[in-house]
């Protein structure tokens, strides 16, 4: 009977079009609000196009058309979020409030985290390890992104994390 319940439950949802969203972006008509990125983002863009080349070995690696401006993230709990429009493109808005309250360490995790949805197609990773009394991130595609000292230390497991999902050197990073 459960089984019945959960399949008319499915058939249900997939005859009403509900998008299921693998990768956390949220999924809106229409197409972006913005052409380009404004440019206080610009040193982060260069910096993950950069981490990208060096760790996937592609030179020509590039964010491509996904610009990041300030916005309504439409929920309260989002301080940044990918859009994904039904017209394919996709956009990445920031709470311009949170932006103006964090550290640049942060900033950049953030606009890293948000490009792992939209360029890179990562969805989030909650695993976490705990030493001692710490509990440290695996991923910064974390839905809560890594401290900054945790990011900091590991910057260069995160990254290899992130673009090429091998957590192996933050396993032994943060001596789990």
């Amino acid at each position: 009977m459960r089984i019945l319940t959960l399949l008319i439950f499915m058939l249900t949802m997939a005859s009403c079009g509900v998008q299921v969203n693998s990768n956390h972006a949220q999924y809106l008509e229409g197409t972006k609000q913005y052409a380009v990125s404004a440019s206080v983002f610009e040193p982060y863009i260069t910096s993950f196009e950069k981490n990208a080349a060096q760790n996937l070995n592609e030179s020509d690696f590039e964010v491509g058309d996904i610009p990041i401006n300030f916005g309504d993230t439409t929920n309260e709990d989002y301080d940044g979020v990918c859009n994904t429009y039904s017209d394919g493109t996709k956009e990445i808005l920031i709470k311009k409030s949170w932006w103006e309250s964090t550290d640049d360490i942060q900033k950049e995790i953030m606009i890293y985290h948000e490009l792992g949805h939209c360029r890179l197609g990562r969805d989030h990773d909650d695993e976490r390890r705990v030493v001692g009394t710490h509990t440290y991130k695996m991923s910064v595609m974390n839905p809560v992104i890594p401290s900054s000292s945790d990011y900091v230390s590991q910057k260069n497991a995160y990254l290899t994390e992130l673009y090429l999902y091998d957590k192996s050197a933050l396993t032994s990073g943060f001596g789990i």
